[in-house]
């Protein structure tokens, strides 16, 4: 029976089921490429037996197991989950083929890791495993980048199998060059279908692009079980971050550090982003919720008078578009004229912040660096600011609480917290005193 033919853009991933010189989606010439829809080598991991009762599904109270790593452990949920695929993304350099040699190094057990590299050589591995203090006796690596060689491989012998990286992957049967969207589809669907029909996890590691977003372009996440994201900040700390996980919270996020035993583990974040806090003005601490974590990060400010005719308003950490939305509830609601001034907003520690209870905080620190004036010792904010003013409460008050008082802070203004604020022009009161 002759196979099924479709041809898809190499650029965007569009199908036609006919030949097309322009692609009608993305305007691009001469990027069709010629795919099989069902290659016969997926049909050896198709174990479907048919629909069953979901009363009659069994699951296991311990069907997770260790990575060998607390703080991958965290973020994937509680642990490694048989038959999930799990994409690792990064800038190239960042540590993700480190971090996988390591966990597949302290996964125990009686099988085998079996390690995919289409970047890397045999030797090059071993030097690594070498650096890192591996002796690499359960894993089996495997310098290649073309699949069809698991289709003579017991895939269940293995407790792990690592894809490192996608990009470099083909399959056999698909006319187009690794890395292409094509191939990147391709291969994350065959790898699902493996992993998924033999209970067995996988690690895939992938590039990001130029935008930071994972090369393919994001054709692979929804075929995924679990994204995280690998981030490198300026103080040298790598963040690893969840964005999807369909067994567990996807807004965890671990800190690691890169040693030249390999990436090490930091559990407590209390207070490692703060360290070097100086009371100054437009330096303020807050307390920000990252999953499981609550910890103090600490906001900068700067406020001046433009050198050139038009104002300037920069951030790094926080959403630019969260810091004007502050500037011009002060400038509306607490008649703190910023408008005509340049601002700018710092997280230190190479942070980036999502979380909406740091607006107080960044609106403390922007008007102690207009003002030049330090805030009081002992000094924390945190809450939602809206545009009528009103300060709102934040979620998981009494876990920022509690973390900011272990810390010694004493003044603590919130809308719900140590000393209750629920309106910027009575913040801003307290702060600058009864003659306001």
């Amino acid at each position: 029976m002759k196979k099924k033919q479709v041809y898809v853009c190499n650029s965007c991933g569009y199908e036609s089921p006919a030949w097309f010189g322009k692609c009608p989606m993305c305007g691009e010439w001469n990027t069709a490429a010629k795919i099989a829809v069902e290659p016969s080598f997926l049909n050896e991991t198709n174990n479907f037996e048919g629909p069953r009762a979901l009363a009659d599904v069994k699951t296991s109270e311990h069907i997770r197991f260790s990575s060998g790593m607390k703080e991958i452990d965290r973020v994937l949920g509680g642990g490694i989950v048989p038959g999930s695929v799990i994409l690792i993304s990064g800038e190239p350099g960042i540590g993700k083929s480190t971090l996988m040699l390591q966990a597949a190094a302290r996964i125990a057990g009686n099988k085998s890791v079996l390690y995919i590299s289409g970047e890397e050589s045999e030797g090059q591995l071993k030097l690594r495993a070498e650096r890192l203090g591996i002796s690499g006796d359960h894993i089996k690596v495997a310098t290649t980048g073309d699949l069809s060689f698991l289709t003579s491989l017991d895939i269940k012998q293995y407790s792990l199998i690592v894809f490192d990286s996608l990009q470099t992957l083909k399959l056999p049967g698909v006319s187009s060059l690794p890395g292409s969207v094509v191939q990147v589809r391709e291969c994350a669907n065959y790898i699902v279908s493996l992993a998924k029909g033999n209970s067995v996890p996988v690690f895939i590691v992938g590039h990001v692009t130029k935008g930071g977003q994972i090369a393919g372009p994001k054709l692979v996440e929804h075929l995924v079980d679990t994204v995280l994201y690998f981030e490198a900040s300026k103080t040298g700390y790598r963040f690893l971050r969840t964005t999807k996980n369909r067994f567990g919270p996807s807004d965890e996020i671990a800190v690691l550090e890169m040693s030249s035993k390999g990436l090490e583990e930091i559990s407590d974040l209390s207070t490692i982003f703060v360290e070097d806090y100086v009371p100054a003005p437009g330096n303020v601490i807050t307390a920000v919720v990252e999953g499981s974590k609550t910890f103090l990060v600490e906001i900068q400010s700067l406020v001046s008078k433009p050198l050139y005719g038009t104002p300037r308003k920069l951030s790094n950490g926080i959403s630019l578009d969260r810091v004007l939305l502050i500037a011009a509830v002060l400038n509306r609601r607490a008649g703190i004229p910023l408008d005509s001034l340049d601002i700018y907003v710092n997280v230190a520690g190479g942070l980036q912040l999502s979380d909406p209870g740091v607006d107080l905080a960044m609106a403390s620190s922007i008007v102690s660096a207009f003002l030049d004036r330090p805030l009081p010792e002992g000094f924390a904010a945190f809450g939602e600011i809206g545009l009528d003013g009103s300060i709102r409460p934040a979620m998981f008050s009494d876990r920022r609480i509690d973390r900011l008082k272990n810390s010694g802070f004493t003044s603590i203004y919130s809308p719900d917290g140590q000393i209750i604020v629920k309106d910027i022009k009575e913040f801003l009161k307290r702060f600058r005193g009864s003659d306001t």
